[in-house]
């Protein structure tokens, strides 16, 4: 028997009673972190989420776009370059719609994001796009 076997057999035989106890609750304190860790970092997901949807509803841009690419100095986040240089670090929808030569418009405190195209206008709500659903009111100050 091959040492690799040897080893796929001890595993396979594996009995969690038949250790010492110290052991086991090493095992269980393991599965535990490992468990709310998890929970952890997909509840953070929906604060960075809401945190992205905040900042962007109080931002403010209007401008031809002129630069897209990755920031790889920034994790390589999403950002455009609008003609009067201004930097806009923006998100998944944003990037996927908008292209070079394309227009943006936001107000401050507005969930509407509007791509004029050559042919057409995009409004993208931001509502939608973020998947957040306890929302700013539009009026707040």
């Amino acid at each position: 028997m091959s040492y690799l076997e040897k080893i796929l057999n001890d595993i396979a035989d594996f009995n969690f009673e038949k250790l010492n106890p110290l052991y086991q609750g090493f095992f269980v304190m393991v599965f535990f972190a490992v468990f709310a860790s998890t929970c952890s970092y997909f509840s953070n997901e929906a604060k960075i989420s809401k945190d992205a949807y905040k900042e962007m509803f109080h931002k403010n841009f209007s401008g031809i776009i002129v630069k897209k690419f990755l920031d790889k100095h920034n994790h390589m986040s999403q950002k455009f370059i609008l003609k009067d240089s201004t930097p806009i670090y923006v998100y998944p929808v944003l990037w996927e719609k908008a292209e070079i030569g394309d227009s943006l418009f936001k107000k401050v405190n507005s969930r509407f994001v509007k791509i004029f195209k050559k042919d057409t206008t995009i409004v993208i709500d931001m509502n939608v796009a973020f998947k957040y659903h306890d929302t700013i009111p539009e009026n707040e100050n």
